[in-house]
């Protein structure tokens, strides 16, 4: 609500001063008729521009979410540029804001017609009534309550039509140069609030996705729902858990606006003093944005990983046909996922010996170990049964220990004689990983053995439990993983703020502050007379809050 309020009574009061000016000209040197007239055009102007609000809130309430964040955010934008402008301007001109008026008016009726004074006025009101549109189409999106940010922007309103009636009939003198630096002071918090919300705005539109750490926790101060948070939000358009991006983007608008606005003016410097200052200023952020992105490390990358797993292995034969029984055995696993989806696995346990390559297919998502993790299923793969651990030839008997019975397909006859025997191992590998597909969190493997005998006649007989092996990570080594995947996200968070994010930050400042401060310089050269002409003093920018009492009546 105060936000809205000052936003309201700033740019009301800016236009009811220019239209009481132009108002008492008219009334003074030209028809009766121009004052009517006049009004005439400022209220079409109104009338637009709350058409201009109310349409563009109509549009944004028609989008879909993620267009409705587009549209906040290029809003939002557009109400920071409008705001810097108008607080720039009027930091220059608002001590001579009547004389300026007066002055053109004067040069518009000297050409004979008092239409020129009535488009001024027209025009005047309809660009603070965009101004005001958009600027206060951003704070109510910002603002926790929209039925208190219209009541704060109607008051704002209200009271500013109520001064400038006053200054008008000449009953109030007002300080205007302190009025508007007072005001100029909190519409940069606002301003700097509504470019943490552009921000906020564009990365909740998918424009922006870094800087999403949280660097500041304010619920201490501000808890959800208090007074407090309210303010926070509503005045200076911070959250109670702002993003970094945020709050760089806030301190690096406030800072310079607030000293440009609270300047002393008494101290005003000159324009080659500005422009250097600006400059210099501009340099070396750019200076400081460059040497952290070539200096930023690099973010780690994922590499092959090898973890502790526990492999069990189910009874199978021998190399002498015996039956060789279950056992437990820990050993690694090593795991590579390349960019393709294929995924290498080796399993290292005693004796047991498992490799293979694969694609991958996500098969979902879960949790491990508090951790979000995306879920991903091989293709199976068939490293085939080693020929030095597995017999060449097995009898029906030694098949029917090992499952527990003659399989189908064989003869009691069979029993006691050797037949050839083919040993076929098929895997399956899952493994657990990071959303960004970085960094492993779990794996797990199953073997399924078969074996495929040829009896006497010639008929293959095919048993599917001739063996198997599962691997899964054991508990320290998920633990190992979890740890790992803490130190990485760590890693990759110091490498996008000092890699990126500031950078980012700091280049697009240096670049505002080249921009203003640049031409000023360039001006200054070419206005410098040749050698040996005259020289004039540097003019001395104009001074915002001038302590003489302005009477706009």
């Amino acid at each position: 609500m105060l936000a809205t309020f000052v936003i309201g009574l700033r740019e009301g009061l800016e236009a009811a001063l220019i239209v009481g000016i132009i108002a008492a000209f008219l009334q003074r040197n030209a028809k009766p008729g121009a004052v009517k007239q006049m009004w005439v055009g400022v209220v079409i102007a109104i009338v637009l521009c709350l058409a201009t609000g109310i349409g563009l809130q109509v549009v944004s309430a028609g989008l879909p979410q993620r267009q409705q964040e587009m549209l906040e955010c290029v809003v939002a934008a557009i109400a920071v540029v409008m705001v810097s402008y108008m607080i720039l301007w009027m930091r220059k001109h608002s001590r001579g804001l009547k004389t300026d008026l007066e002055r053109d008016a004067g040069s518009a009726l000297a050409q004979g017609s008092a239409f020129a004074l009535v488009a001024m006025a027209f025009l005047a009101v309809l660009r603070e009534g965009l101004e005001t549109a958009v600027f206060l189409l951003a704070a109510f999106q910002s603002s926790g309550s929209a039925v208190l940010a219209s009541v704060g922007a109607l008051l704002g309103i209200a009271v500013a039509v109520v001064l400038g009636w006053l200054i008008y009939r000449g009953g109030l003198r007002l300080n205007l140069s302190r009025f508007f630096r007072i005001t100029g002071a909190v519409l940069v918090l606002v301003a700097a609030g509504l470019v943490a919300k552009t921000l906020r705005a564009a990365y909740e539109a998918g424009w922006l996705t870094i800087g999403q750490q949280h660097p500041l926790d304010l619920t201490a101060i501000a808890r959800p729902g208090s007074v407090q948070a309210s303010l926070l939000t509503g005045v200076l358009g911070i959250t109670a858990q702002p993003a970094l991006i945020e709050v760089l983007g806030f301190v690096l608008y406030a800072v310079p606006m607030m000293v440009v606005v609270l300047w002393p003016p008494k101290r005003a410097m000159s324009r080659v003093a500005t422009g250097r200052l600006l400059t210099g200023v501009g340099m070396a952020a750019a200076i400081v944005a460059v040497v952290l992105a070539v200096t930023a490390p690099s973010a780690p990358s994922g590499g092959s990983v090898t973890v502790p797993v526990e492999v069990a292995v189910a009874p199978t034969l021998g190399t002498d046909g015996s039956v060789v029984p279950a056992r437990n055995v820990d050993g690694t696993a090593t795991v590579t996922l390349s960019g393709d989806g294929r995924l290498s696995i080796t399993v290292l346990a005693g004796d047991v010996v498992l490799s293979g390559n694969a694609a991958v297919t996500s098969v979902g998502t879960e949790r491990v170990g508090g951790l979000s993790a995306v879920q991903y299923r091989s293709d199976p793969m068939t490293p085939g049964a080693d020929p030095e651990t597995v017999p060449p030839t097995v009898t029906g008997a030694q098949l029917a220990e090992l499952v527990g019975r003659l399989p189908i397909g064989l003869r009691a006859a069979d029993a006691d004689g050797a037949m050839p025997a083919r040993f076929t191992d098929t895997a399956r590998a899952t493994i657990s990983i990071t959303p960004d597909g970085r960094q492993l969190l779990d794996v797990s493997v199953r073997l399924t053995r078969s074996v495929t005998v040829t009896t006497p006649t010639g008929l293959p007989v095919t048993i599917g439990s001739a063996g198997g092996t599962k691997v899964g990570t054991t508990a320290e080594g998920r633990a190992e993983l979890a740890a790992a995947v803490a130190a990485r996200a760590e890693a990759l968070q110091g490498a996008e703020i000092r890699g990126e994010v500031i950078p980012i930050m700091l280049g697009g400042f240096a670049v505002i502050m080249l921009a203003f401060g640049v031409p000023k310089l360039v001006r200054r050269r070419a206005a410098t007379p040749p050698d040996g002409a005259p020289r004039t003093a540097d003019p001395p920018l104009a001074a915002a809050g001038s302590r003489s009492r302005t009477d706009a009546g």
